[in-house]
């Protein structure tokens, strides 16, 4: 018996032999072409089977057009990235190829895993050559962390700092928090997209959710610390004012216990985070402050916001 609702087949299970069977979705058969004597591929998800055929996907492409100006067509294919396509064709007027080729060589740089495969004279090629199953969400949220931790810890070193500036070791780091936090836009989006995708990936739709917000918040994170350490490089702001090594040490710590939290479910170390935030605030709260230590604490305070908000992520999948 086959009752439909909303999109859902609920279907009875038979008994064949030694095996119970459940019948598929005409509709579904027909759409992706299986026939008899075809495979599926059956994954456990919890409590959830999914069915995918075995082929390969066929490659999910798209065309952009080039139409009034490099910028717009730019655009569109970082939306195109984020989207989760696989293949980017890009067609242009012949007149027009060498002005694109240098932008989409700086712009595939900005976008992991995105390579040029193909140039010809009115049309390039751009294709994903990472698998998502070898660069997985979780791998790309503890670099980000390690990334952004690096950052705070220069952050509040003056006399390297300067240093760090001038070779742009700062700036590398950032491009590559953004690098990343990209990636993992688009890896979650098509892990919404595609239930398959999302089950070997281990995450539910509300995991999903929380690595998205965890990395918008290491990404801000690093950019504040970007902040930070142009403000008191550049010598206009006292260190000792705002005690910027007791500073230091509680961001670094508080970083460390967000990720404990995040990804080890430690719920036991939020009590210790509180704690440190209110020393924190605590400490930049002196009686007068310049201009540019006001901006330095509330860099400060925005990043400590941030780290336990990472951690509190974690309390909706424990309840």
């Amino acid at each position: 018996m086959a009752r439909e609702r909303e999109g859902r087949v609920l279907r009875s299970i038979m008994r064949s032999g030694g095996s119970l069977v459940v019948s598929l979705p005409r509709s579904w058969v027909e759409a992706i072409g299986l026939g008899e004597g075809d495979y599926v591929m059956v994954e456990i998800a919890g409590s959830s089977l999914i069915i995918s055929p075995t082929r390969v996907e066929r490659e999910s492409e798209v065309r952009l057009r080039f139409e009034s100006d490099t910028r717009s067509l730019v655009d569109k294919i970082v939306a195109a990235y984020l989207m989760g396509y696989d293949s980017i064709r890009v067609i242009f007027p012949q007149q027009m190829k060498e002005a694109l080729e240098s932008e989409l060589f700086y712009l595939k740089e900005r976008l992991m895993g995105l390579e040029i495969v193909e140039s010809a004279e009115s049309s390039m090629l751009l294709r994903m050559v990472i698998d998502p199953l070898e660069l997985k969400p979780s791998e790309v949220l503890r670099r980000m962390w390690r990334l952004s931790d690096d950052m705070l810890r220069y952050s509040f070193s003056p006399s390297d700092g300067v240093g760090l500036e001038v070779s742009g070791l700062l700036e590398k780091i950032e491009d590559d928090v953004d690098r990343l936090y990209f990636y993992m836009v688009r890896i979650l989006r098509k892990s919404l997209a595609n239930p398959a995708l999302a089950a070997l990936l281990g995450l539910s739709n509300v995991e999903i959710l929380d690595y998205r917000l965890a990395a918008y918040f290491l990404e801000n994170i690093a950019d504040r610390a970007f902040e930070v350490s142009g403000l008191i490089s550049g010598g206009r702001a006292s260190e000792n004012a705002l005690h910027a090594n007791k500073i230091s040490e509680i961001l670094l710590e508080n970083h460390k216990l967000a990720m404990e939290a995040f990804l080890n479910r430690r719920l036991d170390v939020i009590p210790q985070m509180k704690k440190n935030l209110e020393v924190l605030t605590k400490l930049l709260t002196p009686p007068r402050l310049m201009v540019e230590q006001l901006r330095i604490r509330d860099a400060v305070l925005g990043i400590a916001d941030m780290q336990y908000d990472i951690a509190n992520l974690i309390i909706p999948r424990l309840t």
